[in-house]
């Protein structure tokens, strides 16, 4: 009898869900399905709990980043996980597996980016873990390691954070006739991924293509250090802007889905208001792929996806401007669950949206 292929990490997480022993009544507040768990925490106000993994040569490479950008990453990618429900981070918990072949200079350089990141934003490292981790991950043979190749770097982060029970923003709320609004722009982090595998290739050096133009150098670093939108967070969360947050690691498409699924709404996204950069452009021209398909289902942007009621929207664009200076976009409406996650093109045809992002027992992303 042979083995099933894993079908996707979504679909892992809701079959892991259907066995779990659920928490009893006011133990938990909101458990598996958003950006957090939420906890009771202490003085009234709310703990939230994330965890992300990392791991060599699926969610980062070293040939493509340094040891400082992937403790920054490491962090970030958790930092934003509170940010989308409108959080503080607090406290962190690393726990790594080090492959013999880290050197203590490796690691050092590890610990320097996420320490760094943790003192920009004031998050005290409370505990964690180390263990030894093996340097062929992909081996046909404990025997026979692949020849040239070696991976084994893991890198799990628990972050606790805190927020006021009446400012939290989960993916529950969303309503019909609320925008959809996006900050920032989507695409870059993808765009860089598939620049990164094409300057690796042997071929790339023998190209006339400039890779170190400015503006492929700007979709390589929000893939190797993405931005963090802490700071709009908190302004969306602390004056009621948003009905529903999440943000955007998996893809536009994939992440608008999940507020869809757990607001029992549907969506309309208008393609020719998602904003994308010149640099997407660019890169998107130079392999011959749409550039909204990196937005749509490319991942790992970080960028916040709410929901805003349309009488709040000029307030929202006015604060979020005023405090932080970033750009936010209206890309689409909030429908009825029964029509689905639809988008409308740039002819005006209405089609069906991606039915997920970005999923890495899917993809290639090394």
């Amino acid at each position: 009898m042979s083995a099933t292929k894993i079908p996707g990490e979504f679909f892992l997480i809701n079959r892991l869900q259907a066995k779990l022993i659920q928490p009893k009544e006011k133990e938990s507040i909101i458990g598996i399905g958003d950006d957090c768990a939420v906890l009771q925490g202490t003085q009234g106000n709310y703990l939230l709990v994330t965890t992300d993994m990392l791991i060599e040569d699926v969610h980062f490479s070293r040939l493509y980043s340094s040891f400082q950008q992937i403790g920054q990453k490491a962090l970030i990618v958790n930092i934003s996980d509170i940010a989308a429900m409108g959080g503080k981070p607090k406290f962190a918990f690393i726990s790594l597996a080090l492959p013999p072949s880290l050197s203590l200079e490796d690691f050092d350089e590890l610990s320097q980016g996420i320490t760094e990141i943790a003192e920009k934003y004031s998050i005290s490292i409370v505990g964690g873990d180390t263990n030894a981790g093996p340097d062929y991950l992909n081996s046909s043979s404990k025997d026979e390691p692949l020849k040239g190749q070696y991976s084994g770097l893991v890198i799990n982060i628990t972050l606790l954070g805190e927020i006021q029970p009446k400012n939290i923003i989960t993916r529950r709320s969303a309503c019909q006739g609320d925008l959809i609004i996006l900050t920032g722009h989507v695409g870059d982090s993808a765009a860089g991924l598939d620049l990164l595998n094409f300057i690796k290739n042997s071929s790339a050096n023998k190209s006339t293509v400039d890779f170190k133009k400015n503006i492929y150098q700007q979709a390589i670093k929000r893939h190797q250090v993405p931005i963090i939108r802490l700071a709009e967070s908190q302004i969306i969360s602390q004056n009621h802007l948003a009905t529903a947050m999440i943000d955007v690691s998996d893809g536009v498409a994939g992440d608008l889905r999940h507020i869809c699924q757990q607001s029992e709404v549907g969506a309309v996204l208008w393609c020719e208001h998602i904003p994308i950069s010149k640099a997407v452009q660019d890169i998107a021209r130079l392999f011959h792929k749409p550039p909204l398909s990196y937005g749509l289902s490319g991942g790992e942007d970080y960028e916040l996806l709410f929901t805003c009621p349309p009488d709040r929207i000029d307030e929202a664009k006015s604060l979020i401007k005023q405090g932080t200076g970033t750009p936010m976009s209206i890309i689409g409406e909030i429908t009825q669950k029964e029509k689905g996650v639809r988008l409308i093109d740039f002819q005006g045809h209405s089609i069906l949206a991606p039915e997920s992002g970005f999923d890495h027992f899917q993809s290639d992303n090394a």
